[in-house]
């Protein structure tokens, strides 16, 4: 059950940054792992394996997040990362290579206080695309939420929204962050058809449960999933997959992009007429 990261874990994210006030003090580069672009958007470019941050160079990490894209600030110099199936931020204290996410680290940081803030990416399909966020991707759902609305409910006449719902509700130019266990559970909670026109489905009443569902997602920490261990995990991770009741539990198909979509076994009839 492989599933990209999609907006709650990105969101979830920029929370375990390292603690306000603590600077870059060396930077470990992973040549091997490492985009190169990631260094040609860094100001002043970093280079080499290490580079040791000193003198008037001091620099401090903070991130925002836009549905699948997670911006970095070095300072205020942006870098925008897609994490890719499997990547993800961690901070700890203990390097070495039983640490998998130092094993499988893109790029190192290490923080004043010697604690590490490391990008990790076991399958390294996470890359560095630029300075600015896709312009190929919607608004995001929680930082831009009426405009996400707006950006639907005023293109509903696009070709798109005619393609059947499970298919079209993974487009990230309208639904940006959605990902395989959130159309699950989107479209099986709606209790409609999953395979009829989005268009028919789209109305007020369900974009706020697009929504809420998002949030809800969020709310109770992202829970883990195959490729995305949520290693912050609390009592809300039961409550989590408690909340999941479609995503790998109901029957399956394979949609026309490779990927699996989980639906409600009272929908198969309408599948064999697609």
């Amino acid at each position: 059950m492989a599933c990209l990261p999609f907006t709650s874990p990105i969101k979830f994210i920029t929370s375990l940054l390292p603690a306000s006030g603590l600077r870059l003090s060396t930077i470990a580069i992973c040549p091997l792992n490492i985009s190169a672009n990631f260094l040609a958007l860094t100001t002043p470019p970093i280079s080499g394996e290490t580079t040791n941050i000193s003198g008037n160079f001091c620099l401090y990490i903070s991130a925002t997040s836009r549905g699948k894209e997670l911006k970095l600030f070095f300072d205020n110099e942006p870098v925008v990362i897609s994490l890719g199936m499997t990547g993800c931020f961690k901070n700890f204290q203990k390097r070495g290579y039983k640490n998998k996410h130092w094993k499988h680290g893109h790029i190192r940081f290490r923080m004043s206080d010697n604690s590490w803030f490391c990008w990790s990416d076991v399958r390294r399909f996470g890359k560095s695309i630029s300075t600015n966020w896709n312009p190929n991707r919607g608004p995001d759902v929680f930082d831009e939420e009426k405009a996400f609305r707006e950006h639907i409910m005023d293109n509903l006449h696009h070709r798109d929204f005619l393609k059947p719902a499970h298919t079209a509700i993974m487009n990230q130019k309208w639904f940006n962050g959605m990902g395989n266990y959130l159309r699950a559970e989107i479209l099986g909670k709606w209790d409609k058809n999953p395979f009829q026109p989005l268009k028919k489905l789209i109305n007020k009443p369900f974009l706020d449960h697009v929504v809420q569902q998002i949030h809800d997602s969020y709310r109770l920490g992202g829970g883990e999933l195959y490729s995305w261990m949520n290693e912050n995990k609390s009592h809300q991770d039961q409550a989590f997959h408690s909340w999941m009741q479609f995503y790998g539990k109901t029957q399956k198909m394979t949609d026309s992009q490779g990927r699996t979509f989980w639906y409600a076994k009272k929908w198969h009839k309408a599948l064999k007429i697609l």
